[in-house]
C-alpha cells in the first residue's frame, strides 16, 4: 500500500472516529439537556404545590381558590421575582446574562450559568402563582446553559460549544413540549438559522435522549391530546383564507408584545403585572399559568364561541402585561394558545363539523407566521395534539401563512440583534 493510501485510510479512520465521538456527545449533551429540563419542571411544581397546594394545571387550582387569594397569590408571586431581581443585581451588579439563541449565534454558545440560576429562579416564583406567561422558555434557557456548562468540560476537540449548546437546545425543547422531531426543526430554523445537514444525526439523538428521560420522568404521550383521528373533510379548504389572516396577524401579534415594554417603566412594574393577572382571573381561571388549560379545553372543543373570544381576550391583555413588565418566562405556548382559539372560531364561525381541525391548523399557522420557522411549527402541531395525519395538510399553509408575514414584517419572535462593529 502506498504512502498516500495509507495516508487516506488514516484519515478516514480519524473521521470515523471524531463523528462517532460527535454522536456519543450529543447524547450525553441530550440527557443532560433533558434531565435539566425535567428538574426545573418539578422545581415549579414543588413550588407551586407550597402556593395554591395543587401540582396539576393552574387554572383548575385557580377555580377552586376563594376571590381575594385569587388575585392575590400572582401579586405574591410577582413580589418575591422582583425581591430575586433585586438581589441578583445587589449580589453580582456586573452579572450578565445571554438568552440562548444569541449565545449560540454571536458568542460561540457560551451562556453564564450563575446569572440563568437566578433568572430561572425569578421566573419560579413568577410561574408558580400564574403569571400568563410560558414556563418552557425558562426550562429551556436553564437546559441550555446547563448545555453550554457540560460543553465547556467536554473533552472533544473538534466539536465547538455553539453546536453542543444546540444540541442541548434541541433536548430541551423535546423535553419540555414531548416533541422530539419539533425540537430538531427549532433548533435548525431558529437557533442555528441554517440547514447543517451534517449535525441532523446529532440533534435526533440529543433530541431523542431528552424526550426519552422527560416520558420517563414526568410520562408519556401528546401534551394535548385530541380523542380520536379527526376527519379530513371538504371543510378545510378553509384552511388557506385561514393561513392568509394569521398570517397576516403574526406581524401585528409580534408588534402587540414588542410595545407592551413601556410597562416597564412602572414602578414595581411585576407587581401590576401580578395584579393584572389575579383581576383578570376573576372574571376567567385560565388566565391563571401559561395556556394549557386553555389551549386543551380549545383543542377538545369544549369551548363556546362567546367563551373562546372572552378567554381570548383576558389571556391576551395578561399576557401581553406579563411580557411588557419583564416577566421572566416564554410566550411559546401562549402563542399556541393564541393560534387555536383563532383557528376554532374560525370554526364555528364556518360551522365546520369538527371545528377541533381548525384550532390545530390555527396552532401551526399563528406560530410559523410569529416564528417564521414553518417546518418545526407544523411539526409542533402534530406532535402536540397526536394529529400526524394533518401534517399533509398544515406544513404547505404554514409556508404560505410564513410568507405572508415574512412580506409584512421580516423580524420574527427569535429576531436577534446583528453584533454591532468594533468602533
Amino acid at each position: 500500500m502506498t504512502t498516500a493510501a495509507v495516508t487516506n485510510v488514516r484519515g478516514t479512520e480519524r473521521a470515523v472516529t471524531s463523528w462517532l465521538a460527535s454522536t456519543g456527545w450529543a447524547i450525553v449533551l441530550g440527557a443532560a439537556s433533558g434531565s435539566a429540563c425535567v428538574a426545573i419542571r418539578l422545581f415549579f411544581r414543588l413550588l407551586q404545590w407550597v402556593f395554591v397546594q395543587q401540582t396539576g394545571m393552574l387554572p383548575i387550582a385557580a377555580a377552586t381558590l376563594p376571590p381575594a387569594r385569587r388575585i392575590l397569590t400572582p401579586i405574591i408571586g410577582a413580589a418575591l421575582a422582583t425581591l430575586v431581581g433585586w438581589m441578583m443585581r445587589r449580589s453580582a451588579p456586573d452579572l450578565h446574562f445571554e438568552e440562548y439563541v444569541e449565545a449560540i449565534r454571536l458568542r460561540n454558545g457560551r451562556i453564564p450559568l450563575l446569572s440563568t440560576v437566578w433568572r430561572t429562579a425569578s421566573s419560579a416564583f413568577s410561574v408558580a402563582t400564574g403569571a400568563a406567561i410560558g414556563r418552557e422558555g425558562s426550562m429551556i434557557q436553564f437546559a441550555a446553559a446547563i448545555s453550554s456548562w457540560v460543553g465547556e468540560r467536554s473533552p472533544l476537540r473538534n466539536l465547538s460549544l455553539s453546536r453542543q449548546v444546540a444540541y442541548g437546545a434541541a433536548a430541551a425543547v423535546a423535553a419540555a413540549y414531548q416533541a422530539p422531531i419539533a425540537g430538531i426543526f427549532f433548533v435548525t430554523e431558529i437557533v442555528l438559522g441554517e440547514w447543517a445537514w451534517s449535525d441532523i444525526p446529532q440533534l435526533l439523538l440529543a433530541s431523542s435522549t431528552g424526550w426519552l428521560i422527560s416520558r420517563l420522568l414526568l410520562g408519556a404521550g401528546p401534551l394535548f391530546p385530541v380523542r380520536g383521528s379527526l376527519p379530513i373533510t371538504h371543510d378545510l379548504l378553509w384552511v388557506l383564507p385561514l393561513a392568509l389572516v394569521l398570517g397576516a396577524v403574526g406581524p401585528a401579534y409580534q408588534k402587540l408584545l414588542h410595545f407592551s415594554g413601556v410597562a416597564k417603566r412602572l414602578p414595581f412594574a411585576l407587581l401590576w403585572s401580578g395584579l393584572a393577572v389575579g383581576v383578570l382571573a376573576l372574571i376567567d381561571p385560565k388566565v391563571w399559568g401559561n395556556g394549557d388549560a386553555a389551549l386543551l379545553g380549545i383543542l377538545q372543543d369544549k369551548t363556546m364561541l362567546l367563551g373562546i373570544a372572552g378567554v381570548l381576550a383576558c389571556r391576551l391583555i395578561a399576557t401581553t402585561f406579563c411580557v411588557g413588565t419583564g416577566t421572566v418566562g416564554g410566550v411559546f405556548t401562549p402563542t399556541l394558545f393564541a393560534g387555536a382559539a383563532l383557528g376554532l372560531a374560525a370554526g364555528h364561525l364556518l360551522h365546520n363539523p369538527e371545528p377541533s381541525i381548525l384550532a390545530i391548523c390555527g396552532m401551526g399557522f399563528l406560530m410559523a407566521a410569529v416564528t417564521h420557522a414553518p417546518l418545526m411549527a407544523a411539526l409542533m402541531a402534530v406532535e402536540l395534539t397526536g394529529q400526524w395525519h394533518l401534517l399533509a395538510i398544515i406544513l404547505p399553509c404554514n409556508l404560505f401563512a410564513s410568507l405572508i408575514a415574512r412580506t409584512i414584517s421580516r423580524e420574527s419572535l427569535y429576531a436577534i440583534a446583528s453584533p454591532k462593529p468594533a468602533q
